[in-house]
């Protein structure tokens, strides 16, 4: 039987889109229908009734096909408004791991030298001044005992010198009290030395006045001698030249011979006193000379003990000036000696600080071997983690995260799937350490995207990645009545949800590249 060609290409058409199911069906259909148009007149649809309705039901497919395609008819009408109406989260995916937020304490090694032991681990929680690992020291303690033994060394010798600087300085007192003591000594001395020159030219002057007094006073008697003399040598020479004129008046009988007698007695006791004149100038000229003599004598006498007291005050000055010189020159060589004593000591300590310095520098070194934690936090990163690595000075040992820092996922997002991505964008987080079958997804939103791109070396080549913050939903991983904190360092997969798409826009894709790129045979 002929075929209608519309009829026969809708059903095709409807049957492709149910996946070629019930070919012979629609056949038997087509067949019948046509049978139908063609017997169905006005003159035979009475007559022929009940033959065509058996005709029909005898062409009818059997009862299970009609019941599939009943089933494929249901579904489509079910699954298409389902495809247009429900919609599919399309992801980025990114992987990336916990780190605080904000800054982390780094600690870099100070020295250099082989890891000896590693005492923790990284995501451990670690106490402030916990030990992090240790480097190797012997060396260091070689040289620190090398420079105790030195600093005990020099410190003996100061020892020494300061005992000998103390005997010094006693040295030195000792000479100064020595020389204040034979000083005063001297100067006692001196001093009475110049005493007794000074009584010495008293009692000169003394006598000298009181001799020279007496020499006067015997000039004077022996002046008044003289004076005398003269006057009873006048009265003599008068009295004896009267005797002859009154002797001649006598015996001329003009004059009585009592009054010559008595001119006579006058001249007599004239003489008389002469001599006694001549005899006391003899005896004034003796005293006069004796008192002389004794003036002269006693006056060379002081100037001799003068001149001696002289001598003897130079010589106790120049005693004392020799004394003075010879106990500053005793002080100033103890004092040089101790300048230079002082001298070495200074340098002596000079090295002592130096080589304490040295002790400081050397103990510091062996703190900063034992590599000690400054916070309460987690070990966020830990290059270093096993026994026998090599540290140069400045290398990072660690990073510690500080205590109840809010935590971040950073990820890294490959270029191609950032194409919708936006800040606040939800995003479901996996964490390896926790399997979402079991522990599920925790959601989270994404807070922070660099603004440009970086290149990763990943084992499939260069990849270029957009790195990103994503903020968590809490800290900690809810398991039925138990939470699991998290911890920097964990790492995690983190699905971003950039777009939602029709169930149906994936369906028709295939079609619609087709449809831009023509049909290739």
């Amino acid at each position: 039987m002929p075929n209608r060609p519309d009829n026969s290409s809708s059903a095709l058409t409807k049957i492709e889109m149910n996946g070629h199911k019930n070919h012979t069906y629609s056949q038997e259909v087509s067949e019948s229908t046509e049978l139908r148009h063609h017997t169905d007149t006005p003159a035979n649809q009475a007559n022929d009734w009940f033959y065509g309705t058996e005709e029909l039901l005898d062409a009818l497919p059997k009862s299970w096909t009609r019941s599939v395609l009943y089933l494929l008819v249901g579904f489509t009408a079910i699954a298409l408004p389902w495809t247009m109406l429900a919609k599919v989260d399309e992801t980025g995916s990114a992987r990336g791991r916990i780190e605080p937020l904000g800054a982390t304490q780094k600690l870099d090694s100070s020295v250099g030298g082989s890891v000896k032991v590693v005492k923790v681990k990284e995501g451990e929680t670690v106490k402030a001044g916990q030990v992090l690992l240790e480097l190797d020291s012997d060396i260091p303690k070689t040289e620190l005992e090398q420079v105790q033994k030195k600093l005990e060394g020099l410190q003996n010798r100061r020892a020494n010198l300061d005992l000998l600087k103390n005997q010094l300085m006693l040295s030195v007192s000792t000479q100064q009290q020595q020389n204040q003591a034979q000083q005063l000594a001297k100067q006692s001395q001196v001093e009475q030395a110049r005493q007794n020159l000074n009584a010495l030219k008293g009692v000169y002057s003394l006598q000298q006045g009181e001799k020279l007094a007496k020499v006067n006073q015997m000039q004077e008697a022996l002046e008044s001698s003289q004076a005398a003399y003269k006057l009873v040598e006048v009265r003599l020479q008068a009295a004896q030249e009267k005797v002859p004129r009154y002797k001649k008046a006598y015996e001329e009988g003009v004059m009585s011979q009592d009054r010559f007698k008595e001119v006579e007695q006058s001249a007599k006791e004239n003489s008389e006193r002469l001599v006694q004149a001549q005899s006391e100038i003899s005896q004034a000229q003796e005293s006069l000379k004796e008192q002389q003599s004794t003036y002269e004598k006693t006056l060379q006498q002081a100037q001799s003990e003068i001149q001696q007291a002289e001598l003897r005050l130079k010589e106790e000055q120049r005693n004392y000036q020799s004394l003075i010189h010879t106990g500053q020159l005793a002080e100033l060589k103890a004092q040089e000696q101790l300048k230079e004593l002082q001298t070495q000591i200074k340098a002596l300590q000079s090295e002592i600080a130096q080589t304490g310095s040295q002790i400081t520098s050397l103990k510091i070194q062996l703190q900063q071997r034992v590599v000690q934690t400054p916070i309460d936090g987690v070990i966020f990163e830990l290059p270093i983690n096993k026994p026998g690595a090599v540290v140069q000075p400045g290398h990072r040992i660690a990073q510690i995260a500080p205590k109840q820092t809010p935590l971040v996922l950073k990820a890294y997002m490959p270029s191609q799937h950032s194409g919708f991505l936006k800040e606040g964008m939800p995003v479901k987080i996996k964490f390896d350490a926790y399997p979402f079958q079991d522990y599920g997804v925790m959601p989270g939103r994404v807070s922070w995207i660099s603004p440009d791109s970086k290149t990763q070396q990943t084992p499939q080549g260069q990849l270029e990645t957009f790195e990103l913050d994503i903020t968590l939903q809490q800290p900690y991983i809810q398991t039925g009545h138990k939470r699991i904190s998290l911890t920097p360092g964990q790492t995690a997969t983190a699905e971003v949800i950039v777009r939602q798409r029709r169930v149906i826009d994936y369906i028709l894709d295939p079609f619609k590249k087709l449809q831009k790129s023509g049909l290739n045979l």
